[in-house]
């Protein structure tokens, strides 16, 4: 079966997942053994189980079993993406003014000028590999800076973001190793944190959270796990999309110079590349109780994945699902945020971060293409992250 390939990491099926998650939709909600979990892949029932937060705990999202709270390794793992009501939307409320708009608008000029100097770094070359040269380095240099860490510790936090992020998905995720990389990043975050209570005014996201540990009473290793969280959210699925994107761009040159040629478009291509090629491609939820989905009985304990890969190429969903439509009505229709009270915190970063670097991208480059045959293109071992692992293109100047 398809998706039993899928679910082996099979690097065909990871390539394109698409037709098993077609065979699941037919399907309906359906128990995968080499997943360990109820697969949910049409849009009606995702939303369901998104929704009913008392029924599905998100204690399980990265797919470990739940943590106890009052254990070790609770106090290290994602702060808000692990949590239920009404800890969750408290947790929430500390930071949520500093993701407006008109609080991330003044970080776009740095963002700007990151993405030329991406860009000018290629300048002359005739083939890069578009996600070390530009995918990768960017998004750890937008959120450190959104966040309020030092330039310099970049590397090291991008490092220890996809250690951690490679534990995601993971039934058998050692608690220990998640231990390790946690007290790591909290000591090489200590001296930020520091520096960002002692300010007199909020700046960055750092210093919004710094000042949670003043008026709410945040605990330290809330603070540090919180910007952790933040920072994974903000790094690893930004640089699978911006890839995402680009591989459907280099793969249909005439689809890069329509969009290139009339920029109204882009926002419609951002909403597409989301929908088609959703970096989060599912995440866990645990049955607190029987319960049914979708005609399908779930018993209390269960695995559930939600899988927005698959409920976003739903025809339930949109129309014509399996196409790219620059001129689509309902453009942000889709699951790639999320639904309910966990949809995606960083959202108007992400949309803003993409658009700058499409634009910059689109404007200095006049054509790009694919280097290699696009079979040829590795995809990240992982049901739950999409994104190209290299995407090799030819460029002309």
């Amino acid at each position: 079966m398809l998706i039993d390939a899928a679910a082996r990491l099979e690097p065909d099926a990871l390539r394109c997942p698409f037709p098993a998650y077609a065979e699941l939709r037919e399907r309906g909600v359906t128990f995968v053994e080499a997943a360990n979990a109820f697969l949910v892949t049409r849009a009606e029932d995702i939303d369901t189980v998104l929704r009913d937060v008392e029924t599905f705990s998100s204690r399980n999202a990265i797919g470990a079993p739940p943590i106890p709270p009052d254990s070790e390794l609770a106090k290290r793992v994602p702060f808000l993406l692990l949590s239920d009501e009404p800890e969750h939307s408290a947790r929430r409320r500390l930071v949520q003014r500093a993701f407006t708009p008109s609080r991330l608008a003044k970080f776009e000029p740095r963002m700007r000028e990151l993405c030329t100097e991406l860009v000018e770094g290629m300048r002359g070359r005739t083939e890069v590999d578009f996600m070390a040269e530009f995918a990768v380095p960017l998004p750890i240099a937008v959120i450190t800076t959104v966040l309020g860490v030092p330039d310099d510790e970049a590397p090291s936090l991008r490092r220890l973001s996809e250690e951690l992020a490679g534990t995601v998905g993971h039934h058998g995720a050692d608690p220990a190793e998640i231990v390790r990389i946690a007290e790591e990043f909290a000591a090489l975050l200590a001296p930020s944190l520091e520096a960002a209570a002692a300010a007199a005014e909020e700046q960055t996201i750092l210093h919004t959270i710094a000042a949670a540990e003043r008026t709410a009473g945040l605990p330290r290793h809330d603070s540090t796990r919180f910007v952790m969280e933040l920072l994974i959210a903000g790094n690893i699925t930004t640089t699978d999309h911006i890839g995402n994107s680009m591989m459907l761009l280099a793969r249909d040159p005439e689809l890069a110079d329509r969009v290139r040629q009339d920029p109204s478009r882009l926002m419609y291509f951002i909403e597409e590349s989301l929908r088609l090629e959703s970096p989060i491609q599912g995440l866990f939820r645990m049955a607190t109780r029987d319960t049914e989905v979708g005609g399908t009985a779930i018993p209390a304990g269960s695995r559930v994945q939600v899988m927005f890969g698959a409920g976003n190429r739903d025809e339930a969903l949109v129309e014509r699902p399996d196409e790219l439509d620059l001129a689509r009505k309902s453009p942000s229709a889709h699951l790639a945020f999320g639904k309910g009270i966990h949809s995606c915190l960083g959202n108007i970063v992400a949309r803003m971060e993409s658009r700058v670097a499409l634009e910059t991208v689109l404007g200095s480059i006049p054509r790009f293409e694919l280097a290699v045959d696009a079979g040829a293109v590795e995809y990240l071992p992982s049901l739950a992250n999409r994104g190209p692992v290299s995407l090799p293109l030819r460029l002309q100047w």
